[in-house]
């Protein structure tokens, strides 16, 4: 079981961290012309993003459908 603060913070990562993320590289690879792949970097992100939310999420429902119990 972890804490209500690492909870969060957790959920913090998966909805503004990753997301963030991903925008700032394309936005400063678009600016830049780095020449990394940032569209690939960006969409692993968002994919993991994604699954991890997905995840979260339903691990989240089950827990408080047991604590009603």
């Amino acid at each position: 079981m972890i804490s209500k603060n690492t909870y969060e913070i957790i959920r913090w990562i998966i909805a503004i961290v990753l997301p963030a993320l991903g925008l700032l590289i394309v936005t400063i690879d678009n600016i830049w012309h780095l020449g990394f792949p940032a569209e690939e970097i960006s969409l692993t992100l968002d994919a993991i993003g994604l699954f991890l939310g997905t995840v979260f999420g339903i691990s989240k429902i089950q827990y408080d459908k047991g604590k009603k119990k």
